[in-house]
């Protein structure tokens, strides 16, 4: 469709308008006239057609007759020349002019041209450095008893019996505060055993000293009770920002992740790529830098009615405008095409054809550039 181009108008007979910018157009509908606004601003209106003469024919008794009137009063009294051209005759006789084509014999027959992001062990083994008593009753041989009970780990041991020590890692010394000369070795091997929340045992003959490496047993340790430092109690979640699942019994998997929809109330800084698989609400500003945005959708909606374009264009050194990208049918060939406010001129300019992609500004120098065809409806309104 070609473009429509309306000139400011006016249907009311005889009306002109009081002004025009110079070289616009304007025209009376109803009159069949056209104007254009002069020099000095355009205020001076001029009348370009319909306006000085109008030729009317009426048929008379024998052949047509051809009137001439002047429609402005101020050129009532202007004398109206015929010039003749080639190959025409004008001819006044008695008031009446005739035109008539020239004779069939003259070779001058041309036609006239017109020119727009107590104890504790906490690890290793406890030695006891208390002596042991050898059982002195008889020899070494027959002995099943200390001499003098000792304590071991706070408990008293006389060598009959076995004994349990709380929670401890023991060593001891044989007692030598008896017979030693004689008892050099218990008659039978006692056990020596740690029992509680820390368990082990070894075999005692009063010949050396012994060791127990002792080992901390199941569930036998009491976090905030029988530990120091910090531990965690449980985790938790908060309402629409992060969810845990898992979190309350021993051995449990922790899971900790965010909900389905996830509220942030504070500034969000992502530092590396994020991907949104679902819609996004920005309530606040949004603000993205970098080089490039690019919008991979079907649709783009904008409430605003206005959008900016080169809104850090202080000093009018850059071109601003929308363009697109286009591949010529038959060669494959990548080209540019839009629209731009020049910053060299002000002026607005529709482009197509263009090889460079613009940037800063638009190369109208390219040799592909060129001013693209525009239909539309422009209107000029009415005066």
């Amino acid at each position: 469709m070609a473009s429509i181009i309306k000139l400011k108008r006016s249907s009311t007979a005889d009306s002109v308008p009081s002004s025009l910018q110079e070289g616009e157009l304007a025209a009376n509908i109803e009159d069949l006239k056209l104007f254009i606004g002069g020099k000095n601003g355009g205020a001076n209106v001029q009348s370009i057609s319909g306006d000085q003469y109008n030729l009317t024919s009426t048929n008379g008794s024998d052949s047509a007759t051809i009137t001439l009137t002047v429609d402005n009063d101020s050129l009532s009294n202007d004398t109206i020349t015929f010039s003749a051209g080639e190959g025409i005759n004008v001819a006044e006789s008695s008031g009446t002019i005739t035109f008539s084509g020239e004779d069939a014999s003259t070779s001058n027959k041309g036609i006239a041209s017109f020119n727009s992001s107590d104890f504790a062990v906490s690890s290793g083994a406890v030695s006891l450095e208390d002596s042991i008593s050898a059982n002195t009753s008889g020899n070494a041989g027959t002995a099943t008893a200390l001499e003098t009970a000792r304590n071991i780990g706070g408990v008293s041991f006389d060598g009959t019996a076995n004994i349990n020590l709380p929670g401890v890692n023991t060593t001891g010394n044989q007692d030598t505060s008896g017979n030693a000369a004689t008892a050099t070795a218990l008659e039978t091997a006692r056990t020596i055993q740690v029992s509680g929340d820390q368990a082990g045992s070894a075999s005692f003959d009063g010949t050396g000293d012994i060791n127990i490496a002792v080992t901390t047993q199941n569930n036998s340790v009491d976090l905030g009770t029988h530990t120091t430092g910090n531990y965690i109690a449980t985790i938790s979640g908060t309402a629409n920002e992060v969810e845990v699942s898992g979190s309350g019994s021993e051995t449990a998997a922790v899971t900790i992740g965010l909900p389905n929809d996830v509220t942030i109330g504070q500034d969000l800084t992502v530092t590396r790529d994020l991907a949104v698989t679902r819609n996004l609400t920005v309530d606040g500003n949004l603000t993205v830098e970098g080089a490039l945005t690019y919008l991979s959708t079907q649709t783009l909606q904008v409430d605003d009615n206005n959008v900016i374009l080169a809104s850090n264009n202080t000093a009018d050194t850059v071109d601003a405008g929308i363009y697109s990208k286009y591949v010529v049918s038959g060669n494959s060939a990548v080209q540019f095409a839009g629209y731009f406010r020049d910053a060299s001129d002000g002026i607005f300019k529709f482009f197509t054809g263009l090889d460079d992609e613009p940037g800063a500004t638009v190369n109208t120098t390219d040799t592909g550039y060129g001013l693209a065809q525009l239909d539309a409806v422009i209107d000029g309104g009415t005066y």
